[in-house]
């Protein structure tokens, strides 16, 4: 059996903060719209902007949608290359493709973003299924765009393997939404703290394990492979 390990993108693979944090005062400057506070932007990093315009700025749905295209007018040219991949990511991921994982990326930012920046810092060639959001289909929400993700990922896993029946499946990521989503649908649920959600956040919504560093994500799948192989030499 293959395992199977999914990355979030922002505050996971990469520190997008930066990009985003900019394009939206760019588009609430140019609505005249209140900035909010440092500590009210950061809880945009993760779930849907425009639904975070709702929630943190007060605005309407057609407000939010209008206020988001403005957003998208920076981050679309400019903003999504104001990101660095963090320190440690690319030696995890060389060491994952090495040992055989299949390697995916499930990300709430709209899937043409996403596979821009994964070409631009060149992570694109690690990964076997790459899913984002998609507002013109009604992908949106993490659960959902994991689900998209284990769809593909099945199919990979019976072309390479001629099984239906997948190995563990690990959801790595450093918000809420990324541990819920993986709850859900039955895979391990890996929370890091060196992105933008913070360890209470990801041990109110039960994660399996938490992350200080990509090394701790490394070591963690080093033991439940030999954790697996004892339990299979057992048998």
């Amino acid at each position: 059996m293959m395992t199977t390990v999914l990355f979030d993108l922002d505050g996971t693979l990469t520190d997008s903060k930066e990009g985003i944090f900019k394009s939206l005062e760019f588009c609430m400057n140019f609505y005249d719209y209140t900035i909010p506070p440092v500590d009210i932007l950061q809880l945009f990093l993760g779930p849907p902007i425009v639904e975070s315009l709702q929630v943190y700025c007060g605005l309407s749905e057609d407000e939010a949608r209008v206020t988001y295209k403005k957003f998208q007018e920076r981050y679309g040219t400019i903003g999504k290359f104001e990101n660095k991949v963090y320190d440690g990511i690319i030696p995890l991921l060389d060491k994952l493709k090495r040992e055989g994982y299949t390697l995916g990326v499930a990300t709430a930012k709209p899937e043409v973003f996403a596979r821009e920046i994964l070409d631009h810092f060149f992570l694109t060639p690690y990964f076997d299924v790459i899913v984002g959001a998609d507002s013109n289909t009604g992908l949106i929400h993490k659960e959902q765009i994991l689900e998209k993700v284990l769809a593909s990922c099945k199919s990979i896993t019976s072309v390479n393997s001629h099984e239906s029946h997948m190995g563990k499946i690990y959801m790595v990521g450093d918000r809420k939404y990324d541990v819920e989503a993986a709850n859900l649908h039955g895979c391990v649920s890996v929370g890091v703290t060196y992105g933008y959600g913070s360890e209470e956040e990801i041990r109110s919504a039960n994660a399996e394990y938490i992350c200080d560093t990509p090394e701790d994500i490394g070591d963690i799948l080093d033991i439940e492979r030999l954790l697996a192989s004892k339990e299979i030499n057992i048998r």
